[in-house]
């Protein structure tokens, strides 16, 4: 696939239910994602090394605009998870290897949004979309090896663990583990994701 041809297909949204849609990421959603970080910091900050990096709107608009950038340049997608038309996560494309076609996946939730399935679904459908739309081979999902919340998705859906990368995040005064999921696309309509 051309990057000309990835590009048209990173822009669309993706309908899971009637309650459940990911939507690419807009400057306009800079006060809601700002505002969704600030309820969340003590939830996110155990396992998000970004953090205290985000402290103001206008952060959140520059990591809005470095997603864009990374959308123009077909190297990542980052999505708003939208729950009964409100956010309540980030998911997208931490990477993509157009030439190789792998990509790599990213996702936090609210905390009032764990455990009703959201993320589980959206990486599902988000995985869909690499494997049929954006022609992909491989979809990864590194997570911190204790981060056991997170773990619990690839597991969920059938992706098999490749090893261990040793000290892969500055954890804000700490090097953690990150534990290598991945799922082909030949495996993936075999699993019970």
């Amino acid at each position: 696939m051309t990057p000309d041809k990835l590009l048209n297909h990173m822009i669309e949204d993706i309908e899971i239910s009637q309650a459940l849609s990911l939507s690419p990421i807009k400057r306009e959603d800079a006060a809601s994602i700002f505002a969704l970080i600030e309820k969340n910091r003590g939830h996110l900050r155990e396992w998000l090394p970004w953090l205290d990096f985000s402290t103001s709107l206008e952060d959140s608009e520059a990591f809005i605009e470095r997603s864009l950038q990374q959308a123009t340049e077909t190297s990542g997608q980052v999505m708003t998870i939208r729950y009964r038309n409100s956010t309540c996560g980030i998911i997208g494309f931490n990477s993509i290897d157009a030439l190789h076609r792998i990509c790599e996946i990213g996702y936090w939730v609210d905390a009032d949004h764990q455990r009703l399935g959201i993320m589980t679904t959206s990486t599902k459908a988000l995985i869909d979309f690499a494997f049929t739309s954006l022609g992909m081979n491989k979809v990864c999902i590194p997570v911190a090896e204790q981060n056991t919340r997170s773990r619990a998705i690839p597991e969920r859906l059938g992706f098999k663990i490749e090893g261990v990368a040793r000290d892969a995040e500055w954890l804000y005064d700490h090097y953690v583990d990150h534990v290598l999921y991945a799922t082909l696309r030949s495996e993936w309509g075999s699993n019970d994701g």
